[in-house]
C-alpha cells in the first residue's frame, strides 16, 4: 500500500505544544508522601477548530472549544496537552494506515466540568 506524505506540508504550519505525563511521587525520609512534579515533553503539531458539522453530527459531543491536531507524534487517548496555555485531553485518534499524519480530536479541560 501506497502512504501519502503530508508530514511536509504540515510541517510548515506547525505550532509548539507540551505533553505532560503525570509522574509517580515518592516518599521522604520521614515517610510523607511527596507527589512529583508531571514531565513536559515539548512537541509540535498543527491545531484547527473542529469542524462544525462534526459538532451538529457527534450530537454535541465536541464544542467551538475543541479542536483538530495534526501531529506526526503518537499519542493515547486520555493523553494530557497544553497548547497556547490552554490544557486538553486527547480525546480520539483518528489513525489511517495510509498517511504518516495522525489525526487527534482534543477536548478542553472545564475545570468545572460536571462529571
Amino acid at each position: 500500500m501506497h502512504r501519502f506524505r503530508f508530514a511536509p506540508i504540515v510541517n510548515k504550519y506547525n505550532s509548539p505544544y507540551i505533553l505532560v505525563r503525570p509522574e509517580s511521587g515518592e516518599y521522604d525520609e520521614d515517610g510523607v508522601w511527596q507527589p512529583a512534579e508531571p514531565a513536559r515533553i515539548p512537541l509540535r503539531g498543527h491545531f484547527q477548530p473542529v469542524n462544525s458539522n462534526l459538532q451538529q453530527a457527534e450530537g454535541g459531543k465536541y464544542t467551538e472549544d475543541d479542536r483538530a491536531l495534526y501531529t506526526t507524534n503518537k499519542h493515547k487517548s486520555g493523553d494530557l496537552i497544553e497548547y497556547q496555555g490552554v490544557q486538553y485531553i486527547v480525546d480520539a485518534p483518528e489513525d489511517r494506515d495510509y498517511r504518516d499524519v495522525i489525526k487527534y480530536f482534543v477536548k478542553k479541560v472545564v475545570v468545572n466540568d460536571p462529571v
